[in-house]
């Protein structure tokens, strides 16, 4: 990185008052026809054809519709590669013979894309801190490296120095949305079902609701100004001051399982419409360890063997994923490999909070009321619950065994004191999901869709662990940051004093 007022590379240019040009190509006419060039029924046949073809030939077709998926979604950026990104937490669930292809060339557009140019990025970085700043907001961003760090599908992100309130010089992380995005974003919506479709042949699980609620939901990660608050009401999450809401699991009599302070949550320094300046984490990505790049790992995971790191891993996911929703009223909802770090000393850290389901009170009660109950094969509860949600109509006529035998295998994994995830596992859950017997109660069964994000997160975390090959402490968490699920589980306990609190904190 180089210092912009010694001369050594172009200083940022001064706010322009014109609107930058895209960098990414938004027409619709344009877009939808590279995306109706990806070899979407190619590759959902390729499962199917592997049992005519022999291994190598069924790797080689594999292999390249994945590449030419990876390529399009990459350039396309946009809404296209943020439905690959989310899908890439399924590829656990793919079928063997098209699985190690997909993982690859999915967990890749979570961490590469072709980059902005450096001209542009520094416009936009200019344009955006002049009129939060002034003319002065040279002397707060002191350097900027024209290479990008990292390019993704809505911006890219670029080391720089911040100077900080007091005078600090510090390393930062300069998040810089693409010019001409936005349109890009609205021009895909109209065509994420593709995608959706080639993911539902290959796993036999219908995804629509997911391309469904992407489509809806992605505009908001264009506000960055928005992020940028989230981002720092999540890092409270994991302070050593206790919240509130550990503070009364604790007393119900169930403690967090260990770890939540081990996780890191970068400072937000600034946040524009178009910019987001956070602190630079140093560490590796997630995908380092699920690919066996043992050698990129930092000090305090590089030492451990592969179960243990992946166990480690799992159970700092499990508090990224499930405080911030009891503390903060957020959760994470784009849970992806590119959007956590391993950091050194056994931490992890957590990035990108442009997707966050909305938890205003926490989890919603009738989440892990529903868990609890199906747990119990307590039929007349589930049905209830299942009402009381949203999730089944009140007319709606429905065999309560289905619904319990349906939603087991989910809530089973809060069953035990720890639970292992596997792809086999996941495979075998999208198997029985897709139960012919049950589809009449999945007919009924409709997500509200106040919860889509948070089913959307819920289901990601399971991929991810299954990913890992982890096992997890689910009931611990579900316990100390499920509220409906602890007082369904849980005897009911005196209620304690606050001298009492304080020598449990």
């Amino acid at each position: 990185m180089t210092d912009i007022h010694q001369g050594q590379q172009p200083p940022l240019p001064a706010a322009a008052g014109s609107r930058e040009r895209p960098v990414l190509p938004t027409g619709a006419l344009g877009r939808t026809g590279r995306l109706a060039m990806l070899p979407l029924r190619h590759a959902a046949r390729s499962a199917a054809a592997a049992s005519r073809l022999s291994r190598a030939g069924a790797d080689q077709v594999a292999a390249r519709t994945a590449e030419q998926v990876f390529a399009t979604l990459g350039e396309l950026k946009g809404g296209a590669a943020k439905l690959g990104q989310a899908m890439s937490v399924f590829e656990a669930a793919l079928p063997e013979e098209v699985a190690a292809p997909y993982r690859s060339a999915l967990r890749r557009l979570t961490d590469a894309a072709p980059a902005m140019p450096a001209e542009v990025a520094r416009r936009v970085v200019a344009a955006d801190l002049a009129a939060v700043y002034g003319p002065g907001w040279q002397d707060r961003l002191v350097a900027f490296d024209d290479i990008p760090a990292a390019a993704a599908s809505i911006g890219q992100v670029h080391r720089g120095q911040w100077r900080t309130d007091g005078g600090q010089v510090v390393q930062v992380a300069v998040k810089v949305q693409y010019p001409g995005v936005g349109q890009a974003l609205r021009s895909d919506l109209r065509q994420a079902r593709l995608l959706a479709r080639v993911m539902a042949r290959l796993t036999r699980l219908n995804v629509s609701g997911l391309a469904d609620e992407l489509a809806g939901r992605i505009v908001e990660e264009l506000d960055y100004v928005r992020e940028g608050r989230v981002q720092a009401e999540v890092a409270a999450a994991f302070t050593h001051r206790l919240p509130k809401e550990i503070t009364a699991a604790r007393a119900a009599g169930a403690p967090e399982p260990p770890g939540r302070t081990n996780v890191t949550v970068p400072a937000v320094y600034a946040a524009t419409p178009r910019v987001l300046i956070t602190r630079w984490l140093a560490g590796a990505p997630l995908s380092a360890l699920l690919d066996g790049r043992t050698d990129l790992l930092p000090e305090g995971w590089r030492e451990l063997d592969r179960r243990d790191a992946a166990d480690l891993a799992a159970r700092l996911l499990g508090h990224a994923i499930y405080a911030p929703a009891a503390c903060t009223g957020w959760m994470h909802a784009d849970l992806h490999p590119g959007n956590f770090l391993l950091l050194p000393g056994g931490r992890l850290g957590m990035l990108d909070f442009g997707a966050v389901a909305a938890t205003p009170g926490g989890i919603p009660a009738p989440f892990g009321q529903l868990a609890a109950a199906v747990l119990a094969g307590d039929e007349p509860a589930a049905i209830r619950l299942a009402r009381q949600s949203g999730a089944l109509a009140a007319d709606a006529e429905v065999d309560p065994r289905l619904i319990i035998e349906l939603l087991h295998p989910l809530a089973a994994t809060g069953a035990a004191a720890s639970f292992t995830y596997s792809r086999a596992w996941l495979r075998g859950l999208m198997a029985h999901l897709t139960q012919p017997r049950f589809a009449p109660a999945l007919r009924n069964l409709t997500p509200p869709p106040q919860y889509a994000l948070l089913w959307r997160a819920t289901l990601s975390a399971a991929g991810l662990f299954a990913q890992l090959d982890a096992t997890v402490p689910t009931r611990g968490f579900h316990l100390a940051y499920s509220p409906g699920f602890r007082g369904s589980i849980l005897p009911v306990r005196p209620r304690h004093t606050d001298e009492t609190l304080r020598h449990a904190s």
